[in-house]
């Protein structure tokens, strides 16, 4: 008698856990490269290790004005939505990884203890 009714509980109960599993959003892609590459960890990690990366006076000239173009760029804008202000730092950090030689972007991720994060990405 208890078998009959402790099946279909238990199949009822594996249902209904199936379902709200499916329901579930899935996890954003953009969330996951958050993670692994952020902008403003980019950005930080470049103004703190300038001297050991050692950045030449045109490369700290041409960080000043990416600085200071995607600054004015997002007081521009005002209020940014997600997904703009995301956009923005991808342009600026793409613009940061340009900037740099490939032995300076390893030494960064070295520096940083992170490695091979950050690469050019053209």
């Amino acid at each position: 008698m208890s078998r009959k009714i402790l099946l279909p509980l238990v199949l009822s109960g594996l249902f209904l856990t199936s379902c709200a599993q499916t329901n579930t959003p899935s996890r954003d892609t953009n969330q996951e490269v958050a993670v692994e590459f952020n902008e403003r960890q980019l950005d930080k990690l470049v103004t703190q290790y300038a001297e050991q990366l050692d950045l030449s006076r045109r490369q700290q000239r041409r960080i000043a004005k990416i600085e200071k173009r995607y600054g004015k760029q997002k007081d521009k804008l005002g209020k940014l939505k997600i997904g703009q202000k995301r956009n923005l730092q991808k342009e600026k950090a793409e613009a940061l990884l340009n900037l740099l030689t490939d032995r300076q972007i390893e030494k960064l991720n070295e520096l940083a203890g992170k490695k091979g994060i950050f690469r050019k990405l053209s």
